[in-house]
């Protein structure tokens, strides 16, 4: 929770994403099952010594990155 009382005339900027979270069992399962193929979204892999580096790839869209796995 976001303490709006606090926070309200600081001229802040709250950027956010989301999913529908409705059918995401469902997407996990399909996923899971083989029936739904994901490779392709992931499109760097990361140690996570390395995080820093992947979210600056990230963000700046280098390497026409789609998405990064990060491994322990």
């Amino acid at each position: 929770k976001l303490p709006l009382p606090k926070i309200y005339g600081k001229n802040l900027t709250f950027k956010t994403g989301g999913i529908d979270a409705i059918h995401s069992e469902k997407l996990i399962n399909l996923i899971s099952e083989g029936k739904i193929n994901t490779d392709f979204l992931i499109t760097h892999t990361f140690k996570l010594n390395d995080i820093m580096q992947a979210y600056e790839i990230f963000q700046s869209k280098k390497e026409n990155c789609l998405k990064i796995a990060i491994k322990p």
